[in-house]
């Protein structure tokens, strides 16, 4: 994806917490309008989200305070320094429920502890923290490899020193899997993420097999935001999760949702080149096992 440098507007600052006015944009076309909240860790400031939109930045109370744990006084605080500053803020009184997911992601490290990153990438000056192994993580975006989490702490860290897990045995496992599906129409990126990502590195034998069963639920009702998903994890990522699906056998829905995908794309995403690809190695494979 193209990089926008972005411009800064008005910032508040409470406490730990800062809401930064931000814009970018490729010419007179705006690409990012808003505001971000940021967080101070260990001296350094790390965006933790968008938290507001224009026109009239409108910002959600609940939302900052109950699924991103800004104090509220502090949410106050931020949003009345805004308003002092000239900008008019709105109130969003939408309320917002944190729903805790059945399956969780935990800290697998082979040599801990793990570090905490402020940016996805392995560089100096960037470690804000560490976690030590079996530490449950709440996940709130992947990109490339890395996982962005929200707690214990906000930052960064490796997805390859992570597992997903969804209980112990196969009725376990079926329950919290039932009990993810159930969440699909609330949260289906979040539950699409969590459940490739327990595909990837969690799902073993007959766990796996039932893990499949709900990707291939989710690729029938929910292939948006699964393509969503996949296109923001790495090609290994894609390629294991796909072929696995594919093993599997995936629904003849699904498949459509993936041709038509492919055939209307002028560009296609790393999703539907991953796939794309794959199937046309299985058509080879075919082609030569027919051969005399």
């Amino acid at each position: 994806m193209p990089v926008h440098p972005l411009e800064t507007g008005a910032i508040a600052i409470a406490e730990n917490y800062a809401l930064v006015e931000v814009s970018a944009g490729v010419g007179d076309l705006p690409v990012i309008d808003g505001c971000y909240l940021l967080k101070k860790h260990s001296g350094q400031w790390v965006v933790v989200a968008q938290a507001g939109w224009e026109p009239g930045l409108s910002i959600n109370q609940s939302w900052l305070s109950t699924v991103l744990d800004v104090p509220k006084d502090v949410v106050s605080r931020l949003i009345d320094t805004l308003r002092s500053a000239g900008k008019e803020v709105e109130i969003d009184d939408t309320l917002y429920t944190d729903v805790p997911l059945p399956c969780i992601t935990q800290i697998e490290d082979p040599n801990p502890p793990t570090n905490v990153r402020s940016t996805p990438a392995v560089a100096a000056g960037n470690v804000i923290g560490q976690l030590p192994n079996g530490t449950e993580v709440r996940v709130m975006e992947v990109l490339n490899g890395w996982l962005k989490i929200r707690q214990p702490l906000v930052g960064w860290v490796s997805m390859g020193l992570t597992r997903v897990s969804c209980g112990n045995s196969l009725a376990e496992v079926e329950k919290n899997l039932e009990a993810l599906h159930s969440l699909e129409g609330e949260l289906a990126r979040e539950v699409a993420d969590t459940l490739v990502r327990y595909l990837y590195r969690g799902a073993e034998g007959s766990l796996a097999e039932a893990a499949l069963a709900h990707f291939n639920e989710l690729a029938t009702n929910r292939f948006y935001a699964l393509k969503m998903v996949l296109d923001r994890h790495t090609e290994e990522v894609r390629r294991q999760v796909l072929q696995q699906a594919i093993a599997a056998g995936i629904h003849p829905q699904a498949r459509t949702h993936f041709e038509q995908e492919i055939a209307q794309s002028k560009t296609l995403s790393p999703t539907l080149k991953t796939w794309k690809t794959l199937n046309q190695s299985q058509t080879r494979l075919r082609l030569y096992k027919l051969e005399p």
